[in-house]
């Protein structure tokens, strides 16, 4: 388990994650605790929906605009003004970024209408090293060793040709099946669909928060996402 303490920082946040913080990675899954998130507004203040999430950075997190991959994360709601959330307990799909050297980020995060605004942060010190995984070729188990005695040696006798066999009649292909490694816009996490070519961070955040489609066409109500884009992505996702 990997842990951050957050200093009380209430005058200077809005929204804010306080106490101890810390993250547990479990094979595909992670458990991210928090002591409290509160939001420190004027009673009667209510927040947009705030998530927490995860994120991978090539570096700690300094403020402002960032580029990374979301590992995992989860919208909690709206917070009234004078209220928090104590000892919070989060178990969420894990998303191991690639090959490389991360800095994780605790955030979180508020819908503000055109988008997720990141509100308070804690970085944890220890850095992730994800290694770039062998391949391990399996073993051969279908060989099949044949000894020939003297008599299999010899020439074949001749025998009679044998009648023609009439070709059977094609059968209809059948219908093809759904591919299910289309990533599902309805289902898929942050980071999934963040990962498809064309799709900006914000973009995803914003399908995120819309969904669920019904139809491919209510994608291009969204900001960002015309047509020439969608005609892209059909290919490689699902509702």
């Amino acid at each position: 388990m990997m842990y951050a303490t957050q200093p009380d920082l209430s005058e200077t946040h809005a929204l804010a994650l306080t106490g101890t913080n810390g993250y547990a990675i479990q094979g595909d899954r992670v458990v991210i605790t928090a002591s409290e998130i509160a939001n420190n507004r004027a009673a009667g203040d209510i927040s947009g929906t705030v998530a927490i999430e995860l994120w991978a950075l090539p570096q700690p997190y300094r403020g402002g605009d960032f580029s990374g991959v979301a590992v995992a994360g989860t919208r909690i709601g709206e917070l009234f003004g004078q209220h928090f959330l104590a000892d919070c307990r989060y178990d969420l799909l894990f998303d191991e970024p690639g090959p490389g050297t991360w800095y994780l980020t605790l955030m979180l995060r508020e819908w503000t209408g055109a988008g997720y605004v990141t509100r308070d942060h804690v970085n944890f010190s220890q850095p992730d090293v994800v290694s770039r995984k062998p391949v391990v070729q399996g073993k051969v188990d279908n060989v099949i060793n044949v000894s020939f005695s003297a008599k299999d040696k010899a020439a074949p006798e001749p025998r009679a040709e044998a009648p023609a066999i009439q070709p059977e009649p094609a059968k209809p292909a059948a219908k093809a099946k759904p591919d299910n490694r289309a990533v599902s816009l309805n289902q898929a996490s942050l980071g999934d669909i963040a990962a498809l070519k064309g799709v900006s961070v914000k973009l995803a955040e914003t399908i995120v928060a819309s969904r669920p489609f019904a139809s491919f066409e209510e994608l291009l109500n969204i900001k960002g996402m015309g047509p020439k884009l969608l005609d892209k992505l059909r290919k490689f996702v699902r509702l």
